[in-house]
């Protein structure tokens, strides 16, 4: 069984190294190999749930694509081993196109939520949101 402190570990590796540094190869190791995620689809017509760590890997680029000066900012985070919940804060340039938000060019800040399900001390599901988006990228803001 994974310890609360070691889940927690997994994901703010998966914000500060995965989302924020880019470094997709950590998704081998941090994910299961039968991976499922279930957030909003990033374009119209994607749908919403995906699995497998290449379709994660992908969406990481999707988001690197339409902010590529992306910072996450884990917020809160708390964790009975199996299950992490985390609170977080991205923010950069929004440059591409993105959950159906045409680029605005300006700065943003984007908050969410992000449950992850572990297995074996590797994610094996998520479920995550964002809170705040259509304030954040509206085009008239």
């Amino acid at each position: 069984m994974t310890s609360p402190e070691q889940a927690k570990n997994v994901l703010r590796r998966l914000f500060d190294e995965v989302l924020t540094q880019n470094k997709l190869e950590l998704i081998d190791e941090l994910y299961a190999e039968d991976y499922e995620f279930d957030a909003p689809a990033l374009a119209a017509g994607a749908g919403a749930a995906q699995s497998g760590r290449e379709a994660f890997k992908a969406r990481v680029s999707a988001f690197r694509a339409a902010f590529p000066d992306v910072d996450y900012k884990i917020q809160n985070i708390v964790s009975d081993g199996e299950v992490v919940a985390t609170k977080f804060e991205f923010r950069g340039t929004h440059k591409g196109s993105f959950a159906g938000f045409a680029p605005t060019g300006r700065p943003s800040a984007v908050t969410g939520v992000h449950f992850a399900r572990l297995v074996n001390g590797r994610i094996k599901k998520t479920w995550a949101g964002f809170t705040n988006i259509a304030e954040a990228l509206a085009p008239n803001k």
